[in-house]
């Protein structure tokens, strides 16, 4: 059976910074995890509902793992593991703390013992083998991400990372994880839903190198990721298999949620459609976002 869904419990949490907390989950439940070793590895965590301190765990029927039968079931946000330790049985994710969404908040008072589901590990960061420079564009939710990539990025690839950021000290940990070679153009009080965004100017005004084959990654706001891709590609030149750009997080995410929800069923069978006739997850993706650009989403 392939396993598609853990259920984790906090064993440690250690606050970053004003802005981040990275929380340590492990337990008997993700004994069987084994991470994808895609830099950017993503699973959708579920949280408590009121008056629980973990939510149930997702069963398997008819091959779908999922809530079968709940009325209420849990909230589930998209992020990205920081690390995977095999060995101890755990994995770090990491957190922007902003606003009274669910993640958010869960995080903010997340203690030991307090459990997660994980579901639907994904990764989309996947350079051609002839790579010679790459450039990595992310507001804070996509910035654990970045130091993943930077950590395992070859000799001699060339990197760029653009990145809005709150404060000053949410890029400690990237100074340190960085090649001397690297270029960082930072941008504090940026972005982040709280203040104007700069990176697909930035994008926009980027020069790529002169020689050698590039691959841009972008991780941020829905829609600017949507915008990120056009960019790339048109402006750029850049081909669609040196180009991913995710969404990570909505501006207006409560109601395009309303709104999705009316087309959810056919995305999804979109998305599994194109998965199983041999696309990528990225070009899945790609996909869906190009149909949900028609119904205005």
């Amino acid at each position: 059976m392939t396993i598609g869904s853990w259920t984790a419990e906090t064993v440690a949490v250690h606050r970053l910074g004003p802005h981040l907390v990275r929380v340590e989950l492990g337990g008997a439940g993700l004994g069987d995890y084994v991470t994808n070793a895609v830099p950017d590895e993503s699973v959708t965590l579920y949280f408590p509902r009121q008056g629980e301190t973990a939510p149930p765990a997702m069963t398997l029927r008819d091959g779908e793992w999922g809530f079968h039968d709940l009325d209420e079931p849990p909230v589930g946000r998209n992020y990205t593991i920081r690390s995977a330790d095999p060995e101890a049985g755990t994995v770090a994710i990491d957190f922007v703390l902003h606003g009274d969404g669910v993640a958010s908040q869960w995080a903010a008072r997340a203690t030991p013992g307090d459990g997660l589901v994980l579901w639907r590990q994904r990764g989309w960061y996947r350079p051609p083998a002839a790579t010679d420079w790459v450039v990595l564009a992310a507001d804070l939710t996509g910035l654990p991400a970045v130091l993943r990539i930077l950590e395992g990025l070859p000799d001699g690839v060339a990197a760029t990372v653009l990145v809005d950021a709150l404060d000053d000290t949410d890029l400690a940990e990237l100074r340190v994880v960085a090649p001397r070679s690297a270029r960082i153009d930072a941008r504090l009080g940026a972005g982040n839903g709280v203040a104007r965004d700069t990176l697909i100017a930035r994008i926009e005004a980027f020069d790529p190198p002169a020689s050698g084959d590039g691959y841009a990654w972008f991780a941020g706001e829905a829609g600017d990721a949507r915008r990120a891709r056009a960019v790339w590609r048109e402006r750029h030149g850049l081909a669609r298999d040196r180009v991913a750009s995710v969404g990570y997080w909505r501006a207006d995410a409560t109601e395009w949620q309303r709104r999705y929800a009316t087309v959810q069923a056919e995305m999804e069978q979109l998305y599994a459609d194109a998965v199983a006739a041999g696309a990528t997850l990225t070009e899945a993706g790609e996909r869906v976002e190009d149909a949900l650009a028609l119904r205005g989403l």
